[in-house]
């Protein structure tokens, strides 16, 4: 009985010993699964808000067009608004920079397939694209300053949005397209630095005067 005792004993820290090292080997790999669904849960939320961003301040671009608002605002203003509305609690830090291009029909490509290569690196290009920094882009929204979007002098004079067409024949009406370039820090630092994120949309301007 006294053998037997000490075998069920010998047992028994044996298999405490085998599910400590289970454990230790289960533990990382478990911790590294919950840690990636949150982190790209997170990542998935942001890529969602940049993408709703960009499709709205397309939209408000093109019904203005080349008008201005009652306040004197113009298309690039009421988009940078809405894009800075849009965006909700996502940190200014994290846009490197935000374009409001001039596209083609859809039949020419994606929307970031029609980017500019300089405009989609930060680089504005006459007649094709404005480029814009967002902490200097958000706060003259924020303070209602629409001079800074005005020409000449400012970042929206490189596709002035007082030329686009929107008519008169149906064959004018030009394409407008925002892109937005994110660059979200990891949390938990596992997977990398840096996750970078490219949205646009493109949207017909809506039809002033058609013959």
């Amino acid at each position: 009985m006294v053998v037997i005792r000490r075998a069920a004993r010998t047992r028994g820290r044996g298999d405490r010993g085998a599910a400590l090292l289970e454990t230790l080997l289960v533990f990382p790999v478990f911790m590294a699964i919950v840690l990636g669904i949150f982190e790209f849960g997170l990542i998935y939320r942001d890529v969602l808000t940049t993408n709703e961003a960009v499709g709205t301040g397309a939209r408000q671009g093109a019904v203005i067009g080349p008008r201005v608002t009652a306040t004197g605002a113009s298309a690039d203003y009421v988009i940078i608004r809405s894009v800075r509305e849009s965006l909700g609690s996502i940190p200014t830090a994290w846009i490197d920079h935000i374009v409001v291009f001039r596209s083609n029909a859809p039949g020419a490509g994606g929307p970031l397939a029609q980017i500019p290569a300089s405009c989609r690196a930060g680089v504005a290009v006459p007649g094709r694209c404005n480029v814009y920094d967002p902490q200097d882009a958000f706060l003259a929204v924020q303070s209602g300053d629409t001079a800074y979007f005005d020409c000449p002098g400012g970042p929206a004079c490189d596709w002035d949005p007082s030329t686009r067409s929107n008519g008169p024949r149906i064959s004018d009406i030009e394409y407008i397209g925002v892109y937005i370039k994110l660059e979200r820090p990891y949390v938990s630092g596992l997977f990398g630095d840096i996750f970078t994120s490219e949205q646009a949309t493109v949207v017909r301007l809506e039809p002033g005067v058609i013959e």
